[in-house]
């Protein structure tokens, strides 16, 4: 498994929730669609929301692992 620095880790963190904000911002600005418009409309910023759910988690577990 490759080991990221956790400085690294925590940018990419920052850039994911950069663009679920502006996902969500547009979301609103535009309105939400219905149908399958929907999915189109949230499908653009679910690999944002796993790489920050996926570098949040690493973080954390790094952060319990400090303290042991």
């Amino acid at each position: 498994m490759i080991k990221i620095n956790y400085k690294i880790q925590f940018v990419l963190f920052a850039i994911c929730l950069f663009f679920i904000g502006l996902g969500i911002f547009q979301m609103i600005d535009q309105g939400l669609k219905t149908d399958v418009d929907v999915f189109w409309q949230i499908s653009h910023f679910v690999p944002f929301i796993m790489g920050a759910i996926i570098f949040g988690a690493n973080i954390f577990t790094k952060r319990i692992e400090k303290f042991r």
